[in-house]
């Protein structure tokens, strides 16, 4: 388990400890109870993003330190140079037939255009960010894929949404959906991007 992801699991834990409300046998909960039940999501979500820019950003920062320093073959920066390479223009650049300057600036077009301004968790956010390090869609788990997607709803719901028009979020469900759900396939993903060179 990398650093950062010990940071996410201790920062989830106190969110936990510090925001939700107790359990409820009834689930019925009052108005503050379910604005900080709402609150949990919310912050859990932010959390959750910050983590996954943060350990694609030390991935590929790393990977290219690696390749500037003594061109250690990467398939990550192969990745990132396949993935996001065409988005760039070279033509009337004076540096563009140097391979360092076209790998450093696709790089840093990663972290600027794709990483940066990612806003969101779900799958296609994860896909964004993920896939060009050189993670293969099939090392992804398509059902927790799925519960990104319904978690980055509920989120979007609770952050547009006012007070009087939302629904009852239950504590229990919200909960067991990152602790049982999400969390287990974040520490797969960890592994996974660790492995990459």
């Amino acid at each position: 388990m990398s650093r950062r992801l010990k940071q996410l699991t201790t920062r989830l834990s106190f969110l936990e400890n510090n925001i939700l409300p107790s359990e409820r046998v009834d689930g019925n909960y009052t108005k503050k109870e379910q604005d900080l039940i709402r609150s949990f999501v919310l912050l859990t979500h932010a959390e959750i993003e910050a983590y996954l820019e943060d350990v694609a950003k030390t991935r590929v920062t790393k990977s290219l330190s690696d390749w500037n320093s003594s061109r250690v073959k990467s398939n990550c920066i192969k990745s990132v140079v396949s993935f996001v390479g065409h988005d760039l223009k070279f033509e009337n650049d004076l540096n563009s037939n140097n391979i360092q300057y076209r790998v450093n600036k696709t790089v840093a077009h990663y972290m600027s255009a794709v990483v940066d301004k990612n806003h969101g968790i779900k799958e296609k956010n994860i896909l964004k960010v993920l896939l060009p390090l050189g993670i293969e869609i099939n090392e992804l788990d398509q059902t927790w894929l799925s519960v990104m997607e319904s978690f980055g709803s509920t989120r979007g719901l609770i952050a547009h949404s006012s007070f009087n028009v939302q629904t009852s979020i239950d504590r229990n469900t919200e909960l067991n959906r990152i602790k049982n759900q999400i969390l287990p396939e974040l520490t797969n993903i960890d592994a996974l991007i660790k492995k990459l060179k």
